[in-house]
């Protein structure tokens, strides 16, 4: 596998977390959840952040990468 379809993999599951992040702030949204229940949401969302930033860290590294392979040859 190259850096280019090892990034693009990084990419689209940064999206996935991104879309569960999404999912879980609308249901931070919804009347009746108690407070733990809200509290624990937010813990979960920043969790969730936590991996994406990562994900989005590793991907732009491994195209860093691309380019350093690009400029030396």
């Amino acid at each position: 596998m190259n850096y280019f379809e090892w990034a693009e993999e990084y990419m689209t599951e940064a999206r996935n977390v991104l879309g569960v992040i999404e999912k879980k702030k609308k249901k931070m949204k919804e009347e009746g959840l108690s407070s733990d229940d809200k509290k624990e949401l937010r813990e979960t969302i920043i969790a969730y952040r936590c991996i994406y930033r990562e994900l989005l860290r590793t991907a732009n590294t491994l195209r860093e990468r691309i380019g350093a392979k690009t400029d030396a040859a």
